[in-house]
Order: structure tokens, then C-alpha cells, then sequence
């Protein structure tokens, strides 16, 4: 059984490292924010990338705890709605690949916000 503290540094270590490679590759998320139309899509990957950094470092911390679920969960469901419109995509693959990652992106968030008041602080 995988304890409490080490899912949490799981969680945080999964979340820190996607906010990386927002950082990482740039180019290719900022093509993506484009085809999803977003007004400004270099500081939309930058601020997505901070958050999911800053939430990951909080989960660390026994102060911003709350925060930190709260933020991911956020993120999670606007990114959803926002970035994964599978009702635009013009085939088949498009729509079932975006559908996914909308179905993964709500259950993630939920899962967060189930886990918060369940999970030990470190």
C-alpha cells in the first residue's frame, strides 16, 4: 500500500513536471494554445506553467496546502473547457483524442478535490 506522503510527492512531482515542460518545449505548446484559439498564447503557456509549478512546491508545504489542490483542480477544469474542445475538431481522431484528455483532465480534478482533506500533510 503507498502511503499517504508518498502519493502526495507523486502528485507533485507529476504536476511540477508537466509545469516544466511548459518551459521546455514552448514552441509546441504555444501551437497548441493557438489552435485553441487563445487571445495570447505565449503568456497563457507561461502562466500555466508557473501554476502547475507553484502548486507543486506548495504541495511540499504544509501552509499552502489547500491552495495548491484548489489551483490544480482549477486548472484542470478551465484547461478542460478551454484547450480540449473536442466539439470543434473536425475528425474523428481529433474529437476522440481531445475527448480524452477533457474526461482525464475532469477526473484528475476531481480526484484532487476528493484527496485533499484525505491525504496527510508532509
Amino acid at each position: 500500500m503507498i502511503s499517504s506522503e508518498t502519493l502526495t510527492y507523486i502528485i507533485a512531482i507529476g504536476f511540477g513536471l508537466m509545469g516544466l515542460l511548459h518551459f521546455i518545449f514552448p514552441r509546441i505548446m504555444m501551437k497548441y494554445s493557438i489552435e485553441a484559439d487563445l487571445l495570447n498564447a505565449d503568456v497563457a503557456v507561461k502562466m500555466s506553467g508557473a501554476l502547475l509549478i507553484a502548486a507543486s512546491i506548495m504541495l511540499f508545504t504544509d501552509k499552502y496546502w489547500d491552495y495548491a489542490f484548489y489551483g490544480l483542480s482549477g486548472f484542470l477544469l478551465v484547461s478542460s473547457i478551454i484547450m480540449h474542445r473536442f466539439w470543434v475538431k473536425n475528425t474523428g481522431v481529433e474529437q476522440l483524442s481531445e475527448l480524452l484528455h477533457f474526461v482525464k483532465n475532469l477526473i484528475l480534478a476531481a480526484l484532487l478535490w476528493y484527496l485533499k482533506d484525505r491525504l496527510k500533510r508532509p
